[in-house]
């Protein structure tokens, strides 16, 4: 284009069309305006591709977090699983000094072993939690044997654990057992 109509044109006004975009109206130059039916179409199809993408991502997850159904050789060794680590807790439990939470000097021997059957079973993706210390709240997924009124709680706490809670890959094998501990009712 020669240098003339080159000027001529940044001369010569530009025409804009006003789009109404979120209730504001935009002025833009006609050579670069989409029409407003085609920006409407354009915004439908895009909201219509979010939502199938969206659609495809919730089905996705429905079935990721879908567990497969187990049969009564896996069930019977899961039981056997959740009872291993439940007695390895409750030895560990014992070995340990509550204080310091490290193992008393006679059980430090035996408490290796301990820990290296933990370390097995989380091999084979089997975990236990101890909830005991954590505030109680009555959508966990534990069962309360008691609740116990105890000085020094100012709200509902997980004083003692009887069971651990097991888990394999995700799964809930064994449910927990607990004392919860409440702050003790006033008198007056």
């Amino acid at each position: 284009m020669s240098k003339k109509k080159h000027r001529n044109l940044a001369r010569k006004p530009l025409s804009v069309v006003p789009i109404p975009i979120h209730g504001v109206t935009v002025r833009v130059p006609t050579e670069i305006a989409l029409s407003p039916n085609f920006l409407i179409l354009e915004a439908k199809a895009t909201t219509e591709r979010i939502m199938r993408e969206a659609q495809r991502g919730r089905e996705h997850a429905v079935k990721a977090a879908a567990p497969l159904p187990i049969s009564a050789i896996e069930e019977q060794w899961l039981k056997t699983a959740a009872n291993i680590a439940t007695n390895a807790w409750r030895a560990k439990v014992k070995m340990v000094d509550a204080d310091t939470n490290e193992p008393t000097e006679s059980m430090k021997r035996v408490y290796r072993h301990i820990e290296a059957i933990f370390d097995a079973l989380k091999q084979m993706g089997v975990e236990h939690t101890d909830p005991a210390g954590r505030p109680y709240d009555s959508g966990m997924a534990l069962k309360v044997v008691t609740f116990e009124p105890t000085p020094g709680f100012s709200k509902e706490e997980i004083k003692e654990t009887i069971k651990p809670s097991v888990i394999w890959q995700g799964r809930l094998i064994q449910m927990g057992e607990v004392i919860v501990g409440t702050p003790p009712k006033n008198l007056s």
